[in-house]
């Protein structure tokens, strides 16, 4: 009951498990739409470009996540997605005011893509210990108050920003952090 070998047909697969790897996989929201690089790799093999097709998820220009799906094509077969985000801009406090225990805060409002601030502030000035965060859920707001605090105690403040989509918060970075000594 032999085949003649001509007769005989092996079928093998390649499919691949692959590892993608965005040039980036976070950015800072600046209007434009954002593509990131992708390098595609199955153990020591490295794809190249003409190996894979790379399909990108719509919008990629305002905050939020965004999908990067590649497709194995050629003897190669499988499939995997990764994401990246874009992050909020960040703003910066321009000025502190010392109070009878309390102090003003005073930020440059961000208009585009914002929700609001967070505003941490602390008596540790890498924000070990003592530190607190106060919430602005307006991003019109430019300023707030912040009461009962330590009389003559010296408080580092630092903001970030933060955008709500799809019931995730996307946070900038913090800002430079500023100090005042209270009253």
């Amino acid at each position: 009951n032999a085949l003649p070998a001509e007769s005989v047909v092996l079928e093998y697969s390649n499919e691949i498990n692959p590892v993608l790897k965005l040039s980036a996989t976070a950015y800072t929201y600046n209007g434009k739409v954002r593509k990131p690089s992708v390098a595609v790799k199955a153990g020591e093999k490295t794809f190249s470009a003409s190996e894979f097709a790379v399909k990108y998820s719509g919008g990629r220009k305002n905050v939020g996540k965004y999908s990067v799906t590649v497709t194995m094509k050629g003897k190669y077969t499988g499939k995997k997605t990764v994401t990246f985000r874009i992050n909020p801009k960040g703003t910066a406090v321009q000025k502190l005011t010392k109070g009878r225990k309390q102090m003003k805060v005073t930020w440059k409002a961000q208009k585009t893509q914002v929700s609001g601030y967070r505003i941490q502030y602390s008596t540790s000035s890498k924000f070990k210990k003592g530190t607190h965060i106060k919430t602005v859920k307006s991003y019109k707001t430019k300023s707030l108050k912040v009461k009962k605090l330590k009389a003559k105690k010296k408080y580092y403040v630092r903001i970030q920003t933060y955008k709500t989509v799809g019931g995730i918060k996307y946070y900038s970075g913090w800002s430079k952090t500023k100090s005042v000594k209270t009253k």
